[in-house]
């Protein structure tokens, strides 16, 4: 393991925190081919959520932005009901997504860095 990270270098995350992450770097980030390895296993396996989270708030705001703008028109009535849906849905995934992630890095304290 030791020779891993001193190969590979620590994982980025965190790096800009009171808690970084210690392990060695062996995977490359998502938005990154063929680069060298940035990240842990874990946050490689975690990436894709946080990507998730990311997209789930751009379009939540965008969507935001539509029903103000369609809330002004009274013949887009049906048009602000189906974005209200999907405002809520966004949200609700949003929720979800973030609660797994907080799981994983509660467990992640409690059973890899304790």
């Amino acid at each position: 393991m030791t020779e891993i990270r001193q190969a590979t270098g620590a994982c980025i995350m965190g790096s800009a925190t009171e808690h970084p992450c210690t392990y060695p770097a062996t995977e490359p980030l998502l938005a990154r081919t063929g680069g060298a390895p940035t990240i842990c296993a874990f946050h490689a396996a975690t990436e894709p959520l946080t990507v998730e989270l990311e997209e789930m708030d751009v379009s939540a705001s965008l969507v935001r932005g539509y029903l103000k703008g369609a809330r002004r028109h009274p013949a887009a009535a049906p048009l602000v009901e189906a974005l209200e849906r999907l405002e809520a849905d966004f949200a609700a995934r949003f929720e979800r997504v973030e609660k797994v992630l907080q799981d994983l890095e509660a467990a992640e304290f409690k059973l890899m860095r304790s």
